[in-house]
């Protein structure tokens, strides 16, 4: 070869050599960018934003140490077109219990809890009014199963922040019952996690959201995190929208159920830490045993658990066993969050060291879904699974004709949290459903046939389908419905049935109809702000007799209860798994001043039929020395003038809404029948100045 020869080859093997794929070296592939799935994401996230009016959302797609995709959508204000950055914090709701179950491992990783130690051991002066409420253990808490109630929502949601409100619920829990034995069932509970910020706060000796900021968001740098304890700076969070009109800053007071506000960057950081076993950077926040307990199946091992695979919560996780994704081989922890602005998911699997945070400013934008149909295009973008999955065979099952039999075991009334279902045999021996909640039965799916598996669906939607079985002597209806992209189906208890028992009492035949007026709900109430009505209502049905429904508008909840037991107190009944017997509580009769006044939680509701007339003219209005607030009804129409008061509301003789102030005011009352409700400190003194006409 001569010396021109020998450098042409030369050059050749140089350009080859930095040529990708061309050469011998171990240089890693270039990381996959994913562009397939964030291309499909876009749409999807785009689309549910049109399709559930969200003003805005945000995203973060993680593999391993990178995130991946980063992005917001929508507007923060509509009318200037100003989009959210990706430091726009957003209220993750119940996603926040995650952080719940980190701060007490923490605690268990300092040898300071026992997860399986009695509650009373580190907070002696708890206490409730049920004999078996010291068998209550710190796990029972983390894994929804210590019987509480369920969740005090009486100063909940506000728009100033409360900083007291996890005293508030230990303090109502003082006088109520357990809805099932301690370590009986697990059934989603709010005040188990509130419960958690006064453990915390007593074992290290700061408070929790202290705690939590300390322990947990400092060290993996999540410095878009926050409680809202104060007013957040403008523009830092996104807002709802209400009626057109961006919404003030929503607090949710409850911090260790759903308080934290956060972005999808800073939660990526939080993924990091579970997919490296409890470590971030230099940081190690858990142990890994901690965080292999936190993602282990708590409810499988519980005495009362008739569907077993309804539910497989971790501790602060809703399910170490996403369904979605588990019926593709993957292995995902998976949290759920809501509030009454604000919907979350946060996915992270672990195995796969992947993980996705979905957020929107609306409870109707259903991230769920989303972060599911994002986390399978990234499996199969990466090639851990085969294929996106497709959508089950709408296809219907055999049928086979129900038997008198069939249909017996289905008839009937079945109650759940904030409901009631009907089965109804048609006489051509299908069913139908109906559903009574509010006080209004609505028509629900109809000519449900019998199936060759022993369940029922029509025709219309074969993969919904209902049947019947009996535990621990009750007889449940369950419910087995698509999930996700309709590749899976989910199944549930869903209701209790309930048979007529009898006749009222003569004291509760009294109360059945009446009305009551909420007294210590604050008046920066969500609910309040925003309008709902503030009454509480006790309704029979005469096809139920026997039993109360409990409804508040103000709490938004609707309850059947039992008031066999006791002519003052209706009692919560009902023992279902998991959703369905959520959030209820007894109906407490109290006499106040000769009237009987309802309590429902730590919730107070006076009767409306005594609220005092206000006379035309001068008059003076006393606060006493509770700071419960006052109510007075409007005999005419006219004007009022008010002093001293530091918030007022205006209500007509329907209780909708006609006005409000925060301090001294002035108002119009268009009818006769209007309601005034008037807040004040305790024993403050008002000033009134009643206008006829």
């Amino acid at each position: 070869m001569n010396r021109h020869e020998f450098l042409k080859t030369l050059i050749v093997l140089c350009v080859l050599a930095i040529l990708p794929g061309c050469n011998d070296s171990d240089d890693p592939p270039a990381p996959l960018t994913y562009t397939a799935t964030i291309a499909d994401g876009r749409a999807a996230i785009e689309q549910r934003l049109r399709d559930t009016d969200t003003p805005s959302a945000s995203v973060a797609l993680i593999d391993g140490e990178r995130i991946v995709w980063s992005e917001t959508f929508g507007y923060v204000d509509k009318a200037e077109k100003t989009a959210p950055r990706l430091t726009t914090m957003y209220g993750i709701g119940s996603v926040s219990k995650v952080f719940a179950a980190i701060a007490i491992m923490k605690l268990v990783d300092q040898g300071l809890i026992d997860l399986d130690a009695l509650l009373v051991t580190y907070l002696p002066d708890f206490r409730m009014a049920a004999p078996e409420y010291p068998q209550i253990t710190v796990r029972m808490l983390l894994n929804h199963s210590a019987g509480f109630g369920g969740t005090d929502y009486r100063n909940s949601f506000t728009y100033i922040p409360i900083l007291n409100y996890a005293a508030q619920v230990q303090q109502a829990l003082t006088s109520q019952r357990l809805k099932h034995l301690p370590g009986e069932m697990a059934v989603y509970c709010n005040d188990c996690l509130t419960t958690l910020e006064t453990l915390v706060a007593a074992i290290s000796g700061r408070p929790y959201a202290e705690f939590v900021h300390d322990e947990i968001l400092a060290p993996l740098g999540m410095t878009h995190s926050r409680f809202p304890l104060e007013p957040f700076p403008e523009e830092s969070f996104a807002p709802g929208y209400v009626k057109g009109q961006p919404d003030s800053q929503e607090y949710m007071n409850g911090y260790a159920t759903g308080g934290l506000y956060s972005t999808p960057s800073d939660m990526a950081r939080l993924a990091m830490m579970f997919m490296n076993g409890g470590q971030y950077g230099g940081a190690r926040i858990l142990s890994e045993a901690a965080v292999a307990e936190m993602g282990r199946d708590q409810t499988q091992q519980l005495p009362f658990n008739p569907l077993p695979n309804a539910a497989h919560w971790g501790l602060g996780w809703d399910g170490v066993a996403q369904p979605g994704l588990a019926a593709v081989g993957v292995t995902a922890w998976h949290k759920n969050g809501g509030t009454l602005t604000y919907a979350s998911d946060f996915f992270v699997a672990p195995e796969e060291r992947l993980a996705v945070m979905v957020t929107g400013a609306s409870i109707q934008f259903n991230p769920s879904a989303l972060a599911e149909r994002i986390m399978l295009h990234a499996l199969a973008e990466r090639g851990n699974i085969p294929a996106v999955p497709t959508p089950l065979p709408d296809t219907p099952s055999p049928e086979q004709p129900a038997t008198d039999a069939d249909l017996a075991d289905m008839v009937g009334d079945y109650a759940q949290y904030g409901a009631l279902i009907r089965m109804v045999a048609a006489p051509d021996r299908t069913l139908r459903m109906a559903t009574y909640s509010n006080g209004v039965w609505t028509e629900g799916a109809e000519s449900l046939k019998r199936r060759t598996d022993g369940t029922f669906s029509s025709d219309a939607q074969p993969l919904a389908s209902y049947w019947t079985f009996v535990a621990d002597g009750r007889r449940y209806l369950a419910a087995r419905r698509p999930g996700g992209l309709g590749h899976y189906l989910s199944e549930t208890p869903f209701g209790q049935q309930v048979q007529p028992a009898g006749s009222l009492s003569a004291v509760w035949q009294a109360r059945a109809g009446q009305s009551w007026l909420a007294v210590n709900e604050d008046a920066q109430s969500v609910p309040l702000v925003q309008g709902l009505p503030p009454r509480l209502t006790l309704d029979a049905l005469e096809s139920l007799p026997g039993y109360l429904f409990a409804t508040s508008t103000v709490l938004e909840t609707s309850q059947i209860v039992d008031p066999a037991h006791s002519d003052t107190q209706a009692r919560m009944f009902l023992k279902i798994p998991v959703n369905f017997g959520r959030d209820m509580h007894d109906v407490v009769i109290e006499t106040r001043d000769g009237e009987e006044w309802v309590r429902y939680g730590s919730a107070l509701f006076r009767p409306q039929a005594g609220v005092p007339a206000l006379p035309i003219g001068d008059s003076v209005v006393s606060i006493g020395d509770e700071g419960l607030a006052e109510w007075r009804k409007i005999p005419a129409p006219g004007s009022i003038t008010i002093t001293g008061v530091q918030a007022w509301k205006l209500y007509d003789a329907d209780l909708k809404l006609l006005a409000a102030g925060v301090g001294d005011g002035n108002a119009s009352t268009p009818s006769a029948g209007a309601y005034l409700l008037l807040y004040g400190a305790p024993n403050a003194t008002i000033t009134l100045k009643l206008m006829d006409g």
